[in-house]
């Protein structure tokens, strides 16, 4: 799109058109320098940026240290560190206002539920009610991208529950909501609590808190989709590839596993590392950003991530088995993940001091314009099979991601009546392995589409031409019309 279509367009608002002129201004700069064959497979569309831009000045994703901010204040925003519910509020929406990313808005909230708690007692339960509500709503209104994230648990406070609470409420898209879920630390009413209220409008997420605890330590947030990723730290880009795609370059599965796939990850790893040393190198990201001379971020708690998707049509391509019905899929899919992650520790990973020098793995969630090839590790959409066998497929390609990697599992309304059924699956699936475990409703009216939500009004909105605040809806709009997600399977809970 030129500046002139920008500028001209009647489906997007004055910030979503300033956000893409500031994107086409960047991609009027060449490139990040890359070698002839790594060019070769981003213009085959075997390696994706997701669309980063070609000049590459902020991270991707951003997590600061927002316990540090409250305790600490910030001189460069002149916020004082507060003292009640009313200041922390405010200096809470204050922030988010500063924080970059990819898309324009904060990907990360915070851990609102453990900030909050400690100024509850400041005000009356009303009021501390209508404080945490209006919070929530700002961020609904000023921050109108379902990738803001926000994080709650793994303890239960009167916080987190009135977060849950006033969300079922509002049922907005906005924001995204992860519950770090462990069973040694999280109440089973709480739990179970939250399962309700997944069931009613698709968040919180359950993430395995002890397994990604002890991939990152204490110390980490789930951010925009399913990120996994250090507080106080972020990613500097996401780059992934196209599994489907470069199955196509190879003779048959040895070919692939060889020559094709050392290949083409060597090459991700070279976007990646070129895209992360120009905003360090070049953009001079934290030597201008408050945020890091404040403290609130930290260059060694950074990463970059090699993203993939297409593992189902890759090992269908090559054996023509399914996976989640042919048992040999599974052993072909761990053979394939096992070589992409030998292949991106044997390359150093610029700047990945969060990840001990190597670049994370991540399994992509897919985007709009992806069109028949399933998203990360999952199974294709329609071809689901019984839950337990994909939990258990799924399970042992999960442990494979230490930056991320999830599913969905729709249920029918039916299993809003039987909590404790669900609670058990989620519960066995935490055991198989599943890090990420994304709940909804067949009917329910905000609709996951990979790893954000939007409203079903919305998108119909969308589909008459409307103007929308939420730039995601065309996100969600296109991947209901190009990946079907509407045609999830269906479970009932017994």
């Amino acid at each position: 799109m030129n500046v002139f279509e920008i500028i001209s367009n009647t489906n997007i608002d004055y910030k979503e058109k300033r956000h893409l002129l500031a994107l086409a201004a960047e991609n009027t700069l060449s490139y990040v320098n890359l070698s002839v064959k790594t060019e070769k497979h981003l213009k085959k569309g075997i390696l994706c940026d997701i669309f980063e831009g070609h000049a590459p000045y902020r991270p991707r994703y951003i997590l600061p240290d927002y316990e540090k901010y409250i305790k600490n204040g910030s001189e460069y925003l002149g916020i004082k560190p507060p003292k009640d519910m009313y200041e922390v509020v405010n200096a809470l929406m204050v922030i988010y206002q500063y924080v970059p990313s990819i898309t324009g808005y904060p990907v990360y909230v915070g851990q609102l539920d453990y900030i909050l708690e400690n100024f509850l007692d400041t005000v009356s339960e009303g009021e501390a009610r209508n404080l945490i509500k209006m919070l929530l709503i700002n961020i609904e209104k000023t921050l109108p991208d379902a990738f803001v994230h926000m994080n709650i648990g793994p303890k239960e406070t009167r916080a987190g529950r009135i977060i849950l609470e006033i969300e079922r409420e509002l049922k907005k898209a906005v924001p995204n909501i992860s519950l770090k879920y462990s069973k040694e630390e999280t109440p089973l009413d709480f739990a179970k609590f939250a399962a309700e209220v997944a069931l009613e409008i698709g968040k919180p997420y359950f993430v395995n808190h002890e397994e990604i605890k002890n991939l990152l330590g204490e110390n980490y947030g789930i951010a925009s989709c399913y990120n996994t990723l250090k507080i106080g730290g972020g990613s500097y880009t996401l780059v992934r590839l196209n599994l489907k795609k470069a199955s196509q370059e190879a003779k048959d599965y040895r070919d692939f596993i060889d020559n094709v796939l050392p290949n083409v990850v060597d090459s991700l790893c070279e976007v990646i590392n070129a895209r992360a040393k120009f905003i360090v190198e070049e953009a001079k990201f934290f030597e201008t950003s408050f945020l890091a001379k404040e403290g609130l971020i930290d260059i060694n708690n950074f990463t970059s991530m090699a993203g993939i998707f297409g593992l189902y049509e890759c090992i269908e391509t090559l054996k023509g088995l399914k996976l989640g019905h042919d048992e040999e899929a599974l052993k072909y899919g761990e053979e394939i993940l096992d070589k992409i992650k030998e292949v991106i520790d044997s390359n150093e990973g610029y700047g990945c001091f969060g990840t001990d020098g190597k670049i994370g793995f991540h399994a992509q969630s897919g985007i709009d314009s992806d069109i028949d090839v399933t998203a990360g590790v999952r199974i294709k959409i329609g071809n689901e099979p019984s839950i337990y066998n994909q939990i258990k497929t799924e399970g042992r390609l999960h442990k494979y991601f230490n930056t991320g990697v999830s599913d969905i599992y729709v249920f029918d309304k039916t299993a809003r009546q039987n909590v404790d059924g669900v609670m058990k699956i989620i519960d066995a699936a935490m055991k198989s392995g599943i890090k990420v475990f994304a709940l909804n409703t067949s009917d329910s009216e905000l609709i996951r589409i990979t790893g954000y939500l939007v409203k079903r009004s919305d998108i119909e909105k969308y589909n008459r031409g409307e103007v929308l605040r939420e730039d995601t809806v065309k996100l969600g709009a296109e991947s209901i019309k190009n990946n079907k997600t509407l045609d999830r399977r269906v479970r009932e809970v017994e």
